[in-house]
């Protein structure tokens, strides 16, 4: 019984001498000197446009696509450090894009059909609050890990139009989108204060609900809710920041 006690004391205290130990990862949450100081404030964002002109032009099985269209997109933020390493602020984004199809022909085997005349343009507003915090990459002051968590929502207004059997179809839709997302990334500073910033979304939960009307005179709802957890590449941001105090 004694050499029992003995040994289960030995095997206690070694898990409590295991669990006392620290473990160095290579990351510092709190380095000698932080990677962005406490008052520093944080601009920047990001921009894309693109356009499109399709003439006679053949994908896959749809053949003479004759269309235009454009996206424009237009992310600023701006944040504000309550502590070294970590701040608060708010990021919004205005979307707009356009479509305007003149003819597409899809034809498989014996069956073929067309469409004509469809036109639709949309635009959006999202707005979040956002926690950010960086994990400078083994002390380094140059490169560092961050990931932001983000509350807000989005509005979003669209109309699209297409010929029916006999009349114009005319549909307009409001949508409403409440999220919570985490985007983590990278940054690297190109000098001093101008740093270059890659993110992905990972996470995110999400409740959406659209409102729709059709020729002024049929009305239609749905509701969506969405949570994931994976690797979205096509949330993948690119954008340029400036910090100063």
């Amino acid at each position: 019984m004694r050499k029992t006690i003995i040994i289960l004391s030995l095997l206690f205290l070694g898990t409590l001498c295991a669990e006392a130990q620290h473990y160095d990862r290579g990351y510092e949450l709190v380095p000698s000197s932080p990677f962005v100081k406490k008052g520093t404030w944080m601009a920047g964002g990001s921009a894309r446009y693109s356009q499109h002109v399709n003439s006679n032009f053949n994908l896959l099985l749809i053949n003479g696509i004759n269309s235009e269209g454009f996206n424009v997109s237009v992310n600023p933020k701006l944040l504000y450090m309550l502590k070294d390493n970590a701040g608060v602020g708010v990021k919004f984004s205005y979307d707009r894009g356009m479509l305007d199809l003149s003819s597409a022909d899809l034809s498989v085997s014996d069956i073929s059909m067309g469409t004509r005349d469809c036109y639709q343009i949309n635009h959006k507003f999202t707005a979040h609050a956002v926690y950010r915090s960086y994990i400078p990459l083994a002390g380094s002051k140059r490169i560092a890990m961050f990931a932001d968590l983000m509350l807000g929502g989005s509005f979003k207004q669209g109309k699209a139009f297409y010929p029916g059997k006999d009349y114009i179809i005319g549909t307009y839709e409001e949508k409403y989108a409440l999220e919570i997302a985490v985007d983590p990334g990278i940054v690297a500073f190109l000098t001093e204060r101008l740093s270059l910033e890659l993110n992905v979304g990972v996470f995110g939960v999400s409740y959406g609900w659209t409102n729709q009307v059709r020729n002024q005179v049929t009305n239609g709802n749905s509701d969506t809710t969405s949570a994931g957890f994976m690797v979205n590449l096509l949330s993948l941001g690119v954008g340029m920041s400036y910090y100063f105090l």
